[in-house]
């Protein structure tokens, strides 16, 4: 082989890596826009997220928000129920206040009534015995 097929086999290797390097450039360029692409859609995705994120937030806070009011509702409550409780126990002393005024005064009446043939104590709560029938029939 002569001078000009040394120099014709140069010629083509250049060539063939021109060729090379042109694909290769155009691959990299190619994958470049793809990355590009691909970014800008987990960008998007990530915008896409926070606005959620945000809503999320907002939720969890408007949620915390509407315990604490319960919170605050249920102690209230809380502090009603024990200070009506406290009513209750005062108005359940008074009446056994009264329950044993009017006990003790009632027996200060059977003891000044002549026609009163025992001292007994007397309560509401002391009331006869239903008389029985004559004859002993029971009613059904």
């Amino acid at each position: 082989m002569g001078l000009g097929g040394w120099i014709g086999v140069a010629i083509a290797v250049v060539v063939v890596l021109a060729l090379v390097a042109f694909v290769v450039a155009g691959a990299n360029r190619k994958k470049k826009e793809r990355d590009r692409a691909r970014a800008a859609e987990l960008r998007e995705q990530a915008a896409a997220q926070a606005n959620a994120l945000q809503q999320r937030e907002a939720q969890a806070r408007e949620t915390e928000a509407q315990a604490a009011a319960a919170r605050a509702e249920a102690e209230r409550k809380q502090a009603e129920a024990e200070r009506l409780a406290a009513e209750a126990r005062d108005r359940a002393s008074t009446v056994e206040e009264h329950r044993a005024q009017h006990t003790e005064q009632l027996r200060r009446a059977d003891e000044l009534d002549p026609d009163v043939k025992h001292a007994a104590p007397r309560t509401d709560e002391d009331v006869p015995p239903p008389a029985e029938e004559p004859g002993g029939s029971h009613r059904a």
